[in-house]
């Protein structure tokens, strides 16, 4: 896993830890959007049914058209999802944050530590209901509030295992790390 880093690390800069979201809430988070869009498909698929002048054929070929649609979206999404778990990595290192994500190609997100003025820990429904053991850590600087207004430059580890104590465990190593460079 650190081996996924070397080609933007500096000389000097050194891994102190790396670590993968959790599977099982990545891949919940996913599908709750997807069983919203089942609910809807068949809310769709009744109301359609229950129309005046459509016969019966035609609500049952509408009802295979829609879920066959879903389906498909539904299957092209865990191909895509398998992709971007197996490269989302994040880590920290002597100098800043860093995430490694993307589906086809690999990106790069980082985040010097001298930058970070804001470090959030959140645990929402979601992880309570699936792991109750996952939340996210959110980093902020005056280049990348914690709450933006574009929600794609949120810079957080999501998903992560043992929240509060990665949070300590970050939280400790930046207040030792600014302390030093002083």
């Amino acid at each position: 896993m650190i081996n996924s880093f070397k080609q933007i690390l500096d000389d000097d800069e050194k891994i102190v830890k790396a670590f993968k979201p959790n599977k099982i809430k990545l891949y919940f988070s996913n599908f709750f959007g997807f069983f919203i869009l089942l609910l809807i498909a068949i809310g769709i698929i009744i109301a359609f049914s229950i129309s005046d002048g459509i016969d019966t054929t035609d609500s049952l070929l509408f009802a295979l058209l829609v879920l066959g649609i879903w389906v498909v979206l539904f299957i092209l999404d865990l191909i895509i999802l398998k992709l971007y778990y197996d490269k989302r990595i994040y880590a920290y290192t002597n100098k800043r944050m860093i995430i490694r994500n993307g589906v086809i190609g690999v990106d790069y997100k980082s985040l010097d530590i001298d930058m970070i003025g804001a470090v959030d820990v959140s645990v929402n429904v979601i992880d309570k209901i699936i792991n109750k053991n996952t939340g996210s850590i959110k980093f902020g600087s005056m280049a990348r509030p914690i709450n933006p207004a574009n929600t794609n430059e949120i810079f957080a580890f999501t998903s992560i295992e043992n929240p509060y104590e990665v949070y300590k465990e970050i939280k400790k190593f930046m207040d030792e790390s600014k302390a030093k460079n002083k």
